[in-house]
Order: structure tokens, then C-alpha cells, then sequence
């Protein structure tokens, strides 16, 4: 049985939900679903982008290992700023994006787990985190 939280994101794709407090609830529970694979995987991914009007190549998904503030670091997936070097900058958490962003974000899920998949395929084929990064992606597939 798969996860209610991955289901309800699935159902919000399709439309059969609106996006809404639970959406963030959900893109919380998905940001701790995919630390916990990136920890296993240890894969660099530069996702599809998710940025806002004119300037929207200059956000994107990104899997690394992400330095937030002090001494805080950790796998997972972030929304990076490309504006600045060529070293991408980790923004945002999935469900701390903002109103405007989490509609992007949402609808960027399907593009990023097939990458995702893909990269770490040819990396780290052996990995039972893998196999459960090719159940999300197909989930959420449309």
C-alpha cells in the first residue's frame, strides 16, 4: 500500500484535489521521503526548473548535499537559485516555497522523479532506495 501522502499529491496532480494547506503538509512529509533516499543514493540531480516569470530558468529542483545555515547539512532535495555562480545556491525546502512557487513545484514532481530515476540508475543501480524511487516516479506519472 502506498503512502496517503504520496496518493494525495498524486490526486492533486490529476486535479481530484486542490492544492492547499495539506499540499504543504504533504510536501513535508515528501521532503523527508526523499532525504532519506538521496542520503542512501548519494547522487547529485540538477531537476527541471521551477522558477517564477521571466527569470524562471533560475530556479530549480536539485538533489545534493545542501548547506543551510550554521553548520546544517543534509541529503535531500531543494529549490537552488542558479543566479549567482556557477554553484547552485539551496533556497528553499518543498514546503517552504512560497503560494506563488507550489503550484511549479507540484507540477514538476513527475519530470523530477523520471530524472531522478535516471541519473541514479546509472550511478547506483544496486540500491533498494532506488527501486523505491521508481515506485514514486511511476505513482506520480500522468
Amino acid at each position: 500500500m502506498e503512502s496517503p501522502f504520496l496518493l494525495r499529491i498524486r490526486e492533486t496532480l490529476d486535479g481530484e484535489r486542490r492544492i492547499s494547506e495539506t499540499t504543504r503538509s504533504d510536501f513535508q512529509a515528501l521532503d523527508h521521503l526523499v532525504a532519506n533516499i538521496a542520503q542512501d543514493l548519494q547522487v547529485d540531480y540538477d531537476g527541471p526548473e521551477v522558477g517564477i516569470g521571466t527569470n524562471s530558468g533560475l530556479h530549480r529542483l536539485r538533489v545534493a548535499e545542501h548547506h543551510w545555515t550554521g553548520a546544517q547539512r543534509g541529503w535531500g532535495v531543494a529549490v537552488c537559485s542558479y543566479a549567482q555562480s556557477n554553484h547552485p545556491r539551496s533556497e528553499w525546502r518543498l514546503a517552504k516555497v512560497s503560494r506563488e512557487r507550489l503550484p511549479l513545484v507540484l507540477h514538476a514532481l513527475p519530470r523530477f522523479f523520471l530524472g531522478y530515476v535516471q541519473v541514479a540508475r546509472s550511478q547506483r543501480e544496486d540500491r533498494a532506495s532506488l527501486r523505491r524511487l521508481q515506485q514514486i516516479a511511476k505513482l506520480l506519472q500522468r
